[in-house]
C-alpha cells in the first residue's frame, strides 16, 4: 500500500482538490469568491523583507498609502478600472479594481528607519531592513527546581 506524506502547503491543497474535483472547479470557485484586494507576495532574505504588490493602472502617488504600524505593513489605495464597459458585459473578471486596505504581518522584525518603496510598471516593491540579532535583548529566566 502506497503511503502518502501529508503536507499543509497551499500548492498541495490545490493539487489534491484539483485531483478530486477536476480542473474546472477553481474556475467556478473564482466566480463565487470576491477578490478582496491586489495580489501580494512577501519574501525575506537574510537582511530584508520584500513585499511585492500588483497595482496596475496607478497614475499618481496619491492613489496608494503605506504605513508601518509596529511590525505590520498597512497598504491602502484605490485601483482604477479603465474599461469602457461594466457589470454583465464583463464576462470574466479575475483582476481586482476599487478601494482596498490590506494589513500584512511581517515575517521578521524590521526597522522603521530603513524602508524603501518604488512603483514601476504596475508593481510596488517595498523593501524593509530586518533588525539583526544583536539589536535584540535576550531575557534571563530564573529557573527554580521544587
Amino acid at each position: 500500500m502506497e503511503e502518502r506524506i501529508k503536507t499543509n502547503s497551499p500548492k498541495d491543497f490545490y493539487s489534491q482538490v484539483t485531483e478530486v474535483l477536476g480542473d474546472d472547479f477553481w474556475n467556478e470557485m473564482s466566480e463565487l469568491l470576491p477578490n478582496s484586494g491586489p495580489r501580494i507576495d512577501v519574501y525575506h532574505t537574510s537582511t530584508t523583507v520584500v513585499v511585492l504588490v500588483e497595482l496596475p493602472g496607478l497614475e499618481s502617488v496619491e492613489q496608494i498609502r503605506l504605513q508601518l504600524i509596529g511590525q505590520t505593513l498597512e497598504l491602502e489605495g484605490d485601483l482604477p478600472c479603465h474599461y469602457p464597459v461594466t457589470g454583465p458585459r464583463i464576462t470574466v473578471s479575475e483582476r481586482f479594481f476599487g478601494p482596498f486596505c490590506r494589513s500584512l504581518a511581517l515575517p521578521k522584525p524590521v526597522s522603521p528607519e530603513a524602508i524603501s518603496a518604488k512603483y514601476t510598471k504596475g508593481l510596488l516593491v517595498v523593501v524593509l531592513q530586518i533588525i539583526q540579532e544583536e539589536n535584540q535583548t535576550p531575557i534571563q529566566v530564573d529557573f527554580e527546581r521544587s
